[in-house]
């Protein structure tokens, strides 16, 4: 028999959590002390030493949850089949990834605000680089089939998807995750450019 989980444990994970995000968005991870994580979750510090070892395992394990749950949401292989982009499913990805942020938005705001944790955007974007490196070989797609270079092509889109999320986060999410998957994908398979209305000439042909 699956043994249930305990609702206090989640419940207390959660009000530490939560009080973990409100401090580092006040005062900055480094000066976040283990007491003042307990006072404004309304703990004592022995309860807070059951749950977590110090604030980098809260940290650790509270982003390892959050970006895995946003990895798994990020899947090239799931809409190019043929080394073609089957748009739908583009869509479909896309309003994942921006549902998945929704959810977790608490985390996200903090984590890429003033008082973020330092060179968090650059393990994100390293860690998607790595997924889209990964996916594209699975997919049998190889430098050698690009006119321009993969790991430019890979950075472009990585920083872009950040950048765009980023955005998305400071205008209160809005547009909704079902219309920037309408709007992006526009973006991804026209260009922006051409998404903009504006005209592209023949110079590469």
């Amino acid at each position: 028999m699956t043994k249930k989980p305990d609702l206090r444990v989640i419940r207390t994970r959660k009000n530490i959590n939560k009080a973990f995000l409100k401090l580092i968005q006040q005062k900055g991870f480094d000066s976040v002390t283990i007491q003042d994580i307990a006072d404004e979750a309304i703990i004592n510090r022995a309860t807070f030493y059951l749950h977590y070892e110090d604030k980098f395992d809260l940290l650790e394990k509270m982003s390892n949850t959050i970006i895995e749950e946003l990895m798994n949401a990020i899947n090239p292989a799931y809409h190019i089949e043929d080394k073609e982009v089957k748009i739908r499913k583009l869509q479909s990805t896309i309003k994942n990834v921006y549902e998945c942020v929704e959810k977790n938005h608490a985390f996200f705001k903090v984590m890429f605000g003033e008082h973020g944790v330092y060179n968090f955007r650059n393990d994100l974007e390293d860690m998607i680089r790595n997924k889209f490196s990964k996916n594209m070989t699975d997919l049998g797609v190889h430098s050698s089939d690009f006119e321009i270079p993969k790991d430019l092509i890979v950075h472009f889109i990585c920083s872009a998807f950040v950048g765009v999320i980023q955005w998305w986060l400071k205008e209160d999410m809005k547009p909704s995750p079902q219309e920037m998957a309408l709007q992006l994908s526009k973006i991804v398979t026209l260009g922006p450019m051409r998404a903009a209305g504006i005209k592209v000439g023949k110079m590469f042909e």
